[in-house]
């Protein structure tokens, strides 16, 4: 159990450790503590898993592009939210309802 602790935290915390984790094209590192966290599991998930399976996300752009872009435009609370509800709406069915596109909202001042 502890090593599984210490491992996400170093993957969380310690992108050097891990290869390929730097900035990502679609959006730079987020500013907040937090968002940087959730932006590198993200990355993580781009460099690590995803090459290894079949595309299979309906929207363009992807889930996990959109992720990063979230966490850079609106930081890690706002930001979870809208990933959390494009991950529950990611499928053919409300994709295709949406013309397949759902950009991230912009940024409210």
């Amino acid at each position: 159990m502890w090593s599984q602790v210490a491992a996400l935290w170093l993957t969380l915390l310690r992108p050097s450790l891990t290869t390929g984790l730097g900035a990502d094209p679609a959006a730079p590192l987020p500013g907040g503590r937090l968002a940087a966290a959730m932006y590198r599991s993200v990355r993580h998930y781009r460099v690590a898993v995803s090459p290894t399976r079949p595309p299979c996300c309906p929207y363009t752009p992807s889930c996990s592009t959109y992720a990063v872009q979230a966490l850079h435009h609106h930081g890690a609370l706002r930001g979870g939210r809208l990933i959390l509800a494009r991950l529950l709406r990611c499928r053919p069915g409300a994709a295709r309802r949406r013309a397949y596109r759902d950009p991230v909202p912009p940024p409210r001042h």
